[in-house]
């Protein structure tokens, strides 16, 4: 009975001996892009990630005003396509992924104000968003939320 449990006990080595080790398979690359990274995450943290993007750049730029205290929304603009009317503040951001950050106090009784709503573009190939202030020299907001485009030609 010995000898039957060695043998078998051996043989069951040498089975576990001559296996191949199962090689875990590579973890995937991070996307190398800014604007890869962002297409790769859910539809709900995109806006989370744009506004972490405007907070870093605003510390990393503190003479850029007025800074984002409060949040009031963010906007998913989209990809700026390739049609957009070239006369649009959009249209120097043509093929990026672009939201728009709304800061300012969260009351229905305090409107928005243009100086801060702020721009943030990821750039097929950058590895850092483009950052921008929505008003213009009036004060007036250049940001819509749908993205005028070209008129077609008649």
């Amino acid at each position: 009975m010995k000898n039957s449990l060695f043998a078998v006990l051996f043989g069951l080595v040498l089975t576990a001996c001559g296996q191949s080790e199962t090689v875990a398979p590579e973890p995937e690359a991070p996307p190398q892009s800014l604007f890869d990274q962002v297409r790769a995450m859910s539809p709900e943290q995109q806006p989370v990630f744009a506004w972490q993007q405007l907070t870093a750049w605003q510390a990393a730029n503190p003479e850029a005003q007025p800074p984002c205290a409060s949040i009031r929304r963010v906007d998913a603009v989209g990809v700026i396509p390739e049609d957009v009317d070239p006369e649009s503040f959009y249209a120097a951001y043509q093929g990026d992924l672009v939201f728009t950050v709304q800061c300012g106090a969260q009351l229905t009784t305090v409107r928005d104000d243009p100086r801060e709503h702020w721009l943030v573009a990821f750039s097929p190939g950058a590895t850092e968003a483009a950052v921008a202030n929505c008003a213009d020299e009036r004060g007036l907001s250049q940001c819509p939320r749908i993205v005028p485009r070209a008129q077609a030609a008649e």
